[in-house]
């Protein structure tokens, strides 16, 4: 099964932002029975193309991104998405990163927020960490979102919080994601 998918640049991008890539993977897993479960998506290689292919196949080395969705009736499957061969011009979405963590607190390789009011539950989250990278690891580095292991959808937020736990200098980290005091994911940045 293939699936042409059609992605929006964000703010001033070049390549499909990683949030926008999980939340076409969480429709399609709920257009697939699954409304909610686990996910394990890694964003293995930036695609700069706004038209992509959707396969719902064993993955290989070559795949931009990998999604495994476990269900909660137990099904699992592996949807991969790549850059299309076929490309167009690429319609642009304003994006104020600074505005969804705006309250936000850096505390000590951490962040929180209480009352999130950006409606995009993903965004917020990888603006979040990227804000604390920047601001606690090496704010010279590009961070990007590298993976995201746990619950899909994300549940409303009434507080969110993010802690890195491991680090690799400053190649690799991977954070808790609490919301409302309950870890609900690892998220990797690299």
């Amino acid at each position: 099964m293939s699936e042409v998918l059609k992605f929006v640049f964000k703010g001033n991008r070049n390549y499909i932002q990683g949030t926008s890539l999980f939340n076409a993977l969480v429709e399609v897993a709920g257009q697939r029975g699954a409304a909610e479960g686990k996910i394990n998506v890694s964003f293995k290689h930036m695609i700069h193309n706004p038209v992509c292919i959707l396969d719902e196949r064993a993955p290989t080395a070559a795949d931009a991104v990998v999604a495994k969705i476990a269900g909660t009736d137990g099904e699992s499957y592996s949807l991969c998405i790549n850059a299309a061969t076929e490309t167009e011009e690429a319609v642009r979405q304003e994006f104020d990163e600074p505005e969804a963590c705006r309250g936000s607190i850096v505390g000590d390789k951490s962040i929180v927020q209480d009352k999130p009011h950006h409606a995009d539950r993903i965004e917020l989250l990888v603006s979040l960490c990227k804000k604390m990278h920047q601001e606690c690891v090496d704010s010279s580095k590009k961070w990007v979102f590298s993976r995201y292991d746990g619950q899909f959808p994300i549940p409303e937020m009434d507080k969110v919080e993010l802690r890195i736990t491991k680090q690799v200098g400053t190649r690799l980290t991977c954070s808790d994601v609490l919301v409302n005091g309950e870890k609900i994911a690892d998220m990797y940045f690299s």
